[in-house]
C-alpha cells in the first residue's frame, strides 16, 4: 500500500511540475541533516577508543551554480547537531557531547534522467569543520577537521522554481566515521 501511495505521489509531483531542472543558473536550499558518527580516535587517551557512537539532527544550507546539463559547483554550511554518549573512562566519567560545524565546496556531476522534473547527481569535494567536545557541559577539546567529502542525491521539482532535494554526504573524518542524510527544499533562480 505504501509503495503504491509513494508511486502515486511521485507521479502527481512529476505531472504538476513543468519546468526544466537542467536550466543553467543559481540554486539555494536548506535541509534537515540526519547524521551518524562513530568515533575511532580521541583527543584524550583517558576517554578510551570509539568514544562516541550516536545519531544527531542538524542543518545544512547551500548555494549552487549549475553551468550546463551535466556540471555544477556547490558551497554549503553544515551543522551536525550534538552527538552524545557516556564516557567509559573511570577517571573522566560523565556525558560526552560532540558537534561539528563548518563549510564544504563540491563539484556536482548530473546523471541523465528520463524526466525533466527529476535530476540525479553525484558530488565530491573538500570540507573544513570545527569540532567541539564537551564533558558534562565543559569544553574539553576544540579542533579543526578537514578532508574529502563525497555524496549523491536527487531533486524532484514540485513547482516552477521549487524542488524537494534528498542527498547523502560522507565525510572522511580523522576522528571517526561520519555521514549524513539530508532532506530539504531547493529554490531555482532565473532561467526559463
Amino acid at each position: 500500500m505504501r509503495r503504491t501511495a509513494l508511486l502515486g505521489l511521485l507521479a502527481l509531483v512529476s505531472w504538476s511540475a513543468h519546468a526544466d531542472l537542467n536550466v543553467p543558473g543559481w540554486r539555494a536550499g536548506v535541509a534537515a541533516s540526519f547524521a551518524n558518527f562513530r568515533g575511532s580516535d580521541v583527543p584524550d587517551p583517558e576517554l578510551g577508543n570509539k568514544f562516541i557512537d550516536d545519531n544527531a539532527t542538524g542543518a545544512k544550507v547551500y548555494g549552487q551554480y549549475q553551468f550546463n546539463d551535466w556540471f555544477g559547483i556547490e558551497a554549503a554550511y553544515h551543522n551536525t547537531g550534538e552527538f552524545e554518549d557516556k564516557s567509559t573512562s573511570l577517571t573522566l566519567p560523565g556525558k560526552l557531547k560532540l558537534s561539528f560545524s563548518g563549510f564544504s565546496a563540491q563539484g556536482l556531476l548530473y546523471v541523465p534522467s528520463p524526466s525533466d522534473e527529476v535530476q540525479f547527481y553525484v558530488k565530491a569535494g573538500f570540507y573544513d569543520f570545527d569540532d567541539e567536545l564537551e564533558l558534562d557541559g565543559s569544553n574539553i577539546s576544540s579542533s579543526s577537521e578537514s578532508g574529502l567529502v563525497a555524496g549523491a542525491g536527487a531533486v524532484i521539482e514540485i513547482a516552477e522554481r521549487l524542488g524537494i532535494r534528498a542527498d547523502v554526504d560522507w565525510f572522511d573524518a580523522k576522528v571517526g566515521d561520519m555521514y549524513s542524510v539530508n532532506l530539504g527544499i531547493q529554490y531555482r533562480f532565473g532561467g526559463e
